[in-house]
């Protein structure tokens, strides 16, 4: 695994729409917590049922999404992965989906605690991060 901070981290990051909206201060707080992570196609990135732990952010790549077995969903650059888990009120809830890399992928990664200092740290990114839970939320219908 390649593991990239600093500088290198925030100059892509701005790129991507969920960081779009953050302020140069808020990006270098941002930058701090997450983790550049080259994942093999195929690699589990979240299981569903497994407690979570830890978010993503997709850089590079596609990954799939389901649920009981059912594929319903594909992701790729600027997606959230995991996030769902880190809002429940311990910031460890259950997995309510499985996330497979389709293709080989590059992702931030960051921790339940840094999760919460980044959206502490920028509303923006907090804002996006509510739309995109509700939109997945959201009853879809028949």
């Amino acid at each position: 695994m390649r593991v990239l901070r600093g500088d290198v981290v925030r100059d892509d990051l701005g790129d991507l729409p969920l960081f779009s909206g953050a302020s140069r201060s808020e990006m270098a707080v941002i930058g701090q917590q997450l983790t550049k992570l080259h994942l093999p196609a195929g690699r589990v990135l979240v299981q569903e049922g497994a407690i979570g732990s830890e978010f993503m952010v997709i850089v590079d790549g596609q990954a799939v999404v389901s649920q009981g077995g059912h594929l319903i969903a594909t992701l790729g650059r600027g997606d959230l992965v995991g996030e769902m888990a880190l809002l429940d009120a311990r910031g460890r809830g259950r997995r309510n989906a499985t996330v497979v890399a389709r293709s080989d992928v590059v992702v931030y990664v960051g921790s339940s605690v840094e999760f919460r200092r980044i959206l502490e740290a920028a509303p923006s990114v907090a804002a996006k991060v509510r739309q995109t839970v509700t939109a997945r939320t959201k009853p879809q219908a028949a």
